[in-house]
């Protein structure tokens, strides 16, 4: 993944949907009426509390033990999964979140949050196909979720499919043009695409939504690199094409456009600072690439 793309922070996967079915083990057919029991949702908070304790202290093992233990007493308990999967992912065991991830999903198949973490630790381990497959049943289940095709995005985007992520990248922005990221992550696909101006255009509204430090450091670095690559190529062009010189001296913005360029206001701002007077007069037989 590009540096640009790495940029665009994941959204986290929020447990906030999870609710974890009553699956644990009966003593009995029916029990004794005056023996009382832990509910299961109180079994469950006191297995992940003690869990997350083991885990501060830096005995994570003890703590997947733990967390294997609250699971088998209650296999529906989606937290447990996701929290076993998430402490295997911190240690760097993407395989064995993975198996433990599906499980999750195929007690749960309609439940979000192990689905989310499914899609997101193949988008991770470089499993493309899988979360595809993860993002559109996500999509299948909420329609509106950014999540998936945050994922679903940067999945084609790996998969060298632009035209496929800057689709779904344009449904995102759709839903939530607010989100600076999004924008950045369209610059980041027009770019790749060759689409110079539209991604230029990308950049500059990114920087207009004050967005976070590191995407609007990333997005003036894009237009940096953007800019200086058409200037160098409009300068080429000036040497050989005296009319289009002097219309950069006259309009510089007009000129270009007519080229088919289109520079950032900063790009513009060091542009006009060239003096045309200088650049050297074309050689015989000069002759220069257009890449537009």
């Amino acid at each position: 993944m590009t540096a640009g793309a790495r940029a665009a922070a994941r959204r986290p996967v929020s447990l906030s949907s999870v609710r974890a079915a009553d699956g644990g083990p009966r003593n009995g057919a029916a029990g004794s009426r005056g023996q009382q029991q832990t509910p299961p949702r109180g079994r469950e908070a006191q297995y992940l509390r003690r869990a997350d304790a083991l885990a501060a202290s830096g005995q994570v093992e003890k703590a997947l033990a733990h967390l294997r233990k609250l699971v088998t007493a209650l296999p529906e308990s989606t937290h447990g999964y996701l929290r076993i999967a998430s402490l295997l992912r911190q240690e760097k065991r993407a395989a064995e979140a993975l198996d433990v991830l599906r499980n999750a999903v195929a007690r749960a198949p309609r439940c979000l949050a192990p689905r989310e973490a499914l899609a997101e630790t193949c988008l991770e381990s470089g499993r493309w196909e899988e979360a595809i497959g993860e993002s559109r049943i996500l999509l299948s289940l909420s329609p509106h979720s950014l999540f998936a095709r945050d994922v679903l995005s940067a999945a084609y985007l790996q998969r060298g499919l632009l035209d496929a992520a800057l689709r779904i990248t344009d449904e995102m922005i759709r839903l939530d043009p607010t989100d600076a990221t999004n924008h950045f992550k369209r610059g980041v696909l027009l770019q790749q695409k060759g689409r110079i101006g539209a991604a230029i255009q990308s950049f500059c509204r990114v920087l207009e939504m004050a967005p976070d430090p590191e995407v609007a450091e990333e997005s003036r670095a894009a237009l940096e690199m953007l800019d200086g690559y058409q200037i160098r190529q409009i300068l080429t062009i000036a040497v050989e094409d005296v009319p289009f010189r002097l219309n950069l001296q006259r309009d510089a913005g007009e000129a270009i456009a007519e080229k088919g360029y289109l520079l950032s206001d900063a790009g513009l701002q060091a542009l006009s600072q060239v003096c045309f007077d200088d650049l050297p007069d074309a050689p015989p037989g000069w002759r220069h690439f257009r890449y537009h």
